[in-house]
């Protein structure tokens, strides 16, 4: 049996061109490289240095098999630096699924970033309503959803992770189109489309609990398309709908939006994570650190993947 050290000894002579100065290279005594070198020989049964020369000096099976060796000895740092990222979350698998537009938004800047930063890791986007995103974080389709709100599931831990304006959109006719930006108080009295996907209905609940007061009627038609044919639908008039900032990528001609204020400023939503507890994937851990990195967030909780110090951000 060949061993792997004899193969780089091998290497490490052919290179210099000498056997002392390969040792000195490889910081071992001479006589301990010569050694390996002649029982690598002497088990092939044949001679890969010429000593009859000054130096050393490949024979013609020497190059031959320095060929094979190379390759061995190449293949094999490449998978140990595979592992190497992999455990430390530089390289892998993750699998992320949201309900919110990814055409525009912190989701999109964020799977972004984290794809220049980490190269190595491939990310699968799924996008799903949240019943079958929380089947597919159980199930281990899924390391991680990104939904609106702070809801607690049992088995899952979750974090807080970025918010977004609220906006209206509408036809480019519409009245209130006048406006920079409307208020709560100015949609009384107007006729909503919304999905029956999510997010929809937590954006029905949304309305009842900003709207939704005693004399005040509220009309909300909840069909089953998805949010671009909302705001195609949009476009056609007769209709308004409420939608987070990361739709505004989506262009549908005659339709416009208008930023929602409250009494303390922008309406917003919140984004949160949520990932199984018992999850052990080293990407998932890489991406909430860069998470928490990106939008000055405390230490997200979960799992540290091994070779990185504690409290070191990620590189």
């Amino acid at each position: 049996m060949i061993e792997l050290r004899q193969l780089r000894y091998l290497i490490a002579a052919a290179h210099a061109g000498s056997f002392s100065r390969a040792a000195r290279n490889l910081n071992i005594k001479q006589a301990t490289l010569s050694r390996h070198i002649l029982t690598v020989e002497k088990r092939l049964g044949m001679a890969l240095f010429d000593r009859r020369t000054r130096g050393a000096t490949l024979t013609p099976n020497g190059k031959t098999y320095l060929r094979t060796a190379q390759r061995i000895v190449g293949e094999f740092e490449e998978l140990n630096a595979w592992v190497r990222a992999t455990q430390s979350g530089h390289a892998g698998k993750l699998g992320i699924g949201f309900y919110t537009s990814f055409s525009a938004g912190n989701l999109r800047a964020t799977l972004s970033e984290f794809h220049e930063r980490y190269p190595d890791v491939r990310v699968r986007g799924f996008e799903r309503d949240r019943d079958m995103l929380l089947a597919g974080i159980e199930s281990g389709l899924l390391d991680i959803a990104i939904m609106t709100g702070e809801t607690i599931y049992s088995g899952m831990a979750r974090c807080p992770f970025w918010s977004e304006r609220l906006l209206v959109a509408m036809p480019e006719g519409h009245p209130l189109a006048v406006y920079e930006r409307i208020h709560w108080s100015d949609l009384e009295g107007e006729q909503f489309l919304l999905t029956e996907r999510d997010p929809g209905p937590e954006t029905r609940n949304m309305l009842l609990g900003k709207l939704g007061l005693p004399g005040n009627s509220l009309a909300i038609d909840m069909d089953d398309i998805g949010r671009d044919t909302v705001l195609s639908a949009i476009a056609l008039g007769g209709h308004i709908s409420i939608v987070a900032e990361s739709a505004l990528g989506i262009q549908v001609p005659g339709v416009i939006f208008r930023e929602i204020h409250d009494a303390n400023g922008h309406a917003r939503v919140g984004f949160s994570g949520y990932w199984r507890e018992d999850n052990e994937n080293a990407v998932l851990r890489r991406f909430l650190d860069f998470v928490a990195i990106r939008y000055s967030l405390p230490s997200v909780p979960g799992p540290q993947p091994p070779f990185q110090q504690p409290g070191k951000e990620p590189s």
